[in-house]
């Protein structure tokens, strides 16, 4: 890793979302450009962010280098009306996938862009996306195949429970979790 970049992070709720949501694409198209995905173009994306951004308790963190965006992190509480743990397998249980609306916080996206990974940058997006979060957990999903990416959030104290394809045309994602 090189030595830190110092960040400006910037914080916006659900308020804010359309006025972030051109940069949001852009540096996603940015980050994903030539991977052979279809759930990585710019409208699939779209579709996913509109719909986390219209999430109650939506939050997200935008980093600036220099006045320049150089990734971000969003996310939003799961409902008690979640399907969120439906397809993991092995099956939880039920006292695990209960959810509230205040207990588990979904970290939906976390990337950066190439000139400032291994640099640290990610792992202050999401720990300022997550300082003053007031739910006890978060979980995420990362494809099952990208080890190094697992790794990261490993190091980071999160801990694989499962296995999902929550939706067709998925990946098989790892579910994971940080906290209770």
């Amino acid at each position: 890793m090189t030595t830190p970049t110092p960040l400006d992070l910037h914080k916006y709720g659900p308020g804010d979302a359309p006025e972030i949501r051109e940069l949001l694409l852009d540096v996603h198209d940015e980050v994903y450009e030539g991977v052979d995905d279809p759930l990585a173009g710019r409208d699939a994306f779209a579709k996913f962010l509109d719909h986390w951004s219209a999430r109650p308790g939506f939050a997200c963190v935008v980093a600036y280098d220099k006045g320049q965006p150089i990734g971000y992190a969003y996310g939003a509480p799961l409902g008690p009306a979640t399907t969120w743990w439906d397809k993991v397998t092995p099956a939880l249980p039920q006292a695990f996938t209960k959810e509230t609306g205040a207990r588990t916080f979904a970290l939906s996206e976390l990337m950066v862009r190439v000139p400032w990974r291994r640099t640290g940058a990610s792992h202050r997006i999401h720990d300022a996306l997550l300082d003053d979060r007031p739910e006890e957990r978060v979980t995420l999903l990362v494809h099952k195949e990208h080890g190094k990416v697992r790794a990261l959030y490993e190091g980071w104290g999160y801990r694989t429970v499962g296995e999902a394809v929550p939706f067709d045309g998925a990946p098989q994602l790892s579910a994971m979790v940080l906290g209770t």
